[in-house]
């Protein structure tokens, strides 16, 4: 798994009310409800924002009707799918997935070569995008009170949520520039190949 680094380039945080960002389909397994519980205790901090798919053929996806309650109390924005992620990464301060088992997740990747601080669950995947403490935080899944702390901590400290932003962004180059990726796959391919 790979990011296009000229797609997704390096920008710098929002000076205006900071954007909490959840990109993901709308799936209690990608944690949207801790999300949800989290936006709930630090909404006067900052603006916490939903984009993703509503999936209607997974089980488990959050009803939209409930949803739509939940952003009429002004507790999340919900902005639908999105065609142009590298923009919304642009409008965020913080990327955040709680998701409670992921392979790669792309969203995260992208999040780094933008330059974004992610606060992300200790599960297969999600540990494996980001240095826990240098560009992003890890929290246990499925516990929204240490998601809270997290997301918190970074909106407290300003210094280290752009450290971590450019952290994030030396991380993308070094190990998830779609060029490598894809040339270390085909040497595995050449290698296999010729044996």
């Amino acid at each position: 798994s790979g990011v296009n680094l000229n797609v997704f380039k390096f920008s710098k945080i929002p000076t205006n009310k900071p954007i909490v960002l959840f990109p993901a389909r709308l799936l209690s397994s990608k944690g949207i409800y801790e999300f949800i519980e989290a936006a709930k205790n630090l909404k006067s901090s900052a603006r916490f924002v939903i984009v993703g798919k509503h999936d209607l053929e997974a089980r488990k996806c959050i009803n939209l009707n409930k949803l739509k309650t939940i952003e009429s109390k002004g507790i999340i924005e919900y902005w639908g799918e999105s065609n142009d992620m590298p923009k919304i990464f642009q409008m965020s301060s913080i990327v955040v997935l709680p998701s409670y088992r992921e392979g790669m997740p792309k969203s995260l990747l992208e999040a780094a070569a933008s330059g974004r601080a992610i606060v992300t669950t200790d599960v297969p995947g999600c540990r494996d995008a980001i240095t826990d403490g240098k560009t992003g935080i890890l929290v246990q899944s499925q516990n929204s009170f240490e998601l809270t702390n997290g997301i918190k901590k970074l909106l407290e400290n300003p210094e280290l949520l752009d450290n971590m932003g450019k952290e994030g962004r030396k991380l993308a180059e070094k190990k998830f520039d779609i060029i490598n990726v894809v040339k270390k796959h085909l040497e595995i391919y050449k290698n296999l190949l010729s044996t």
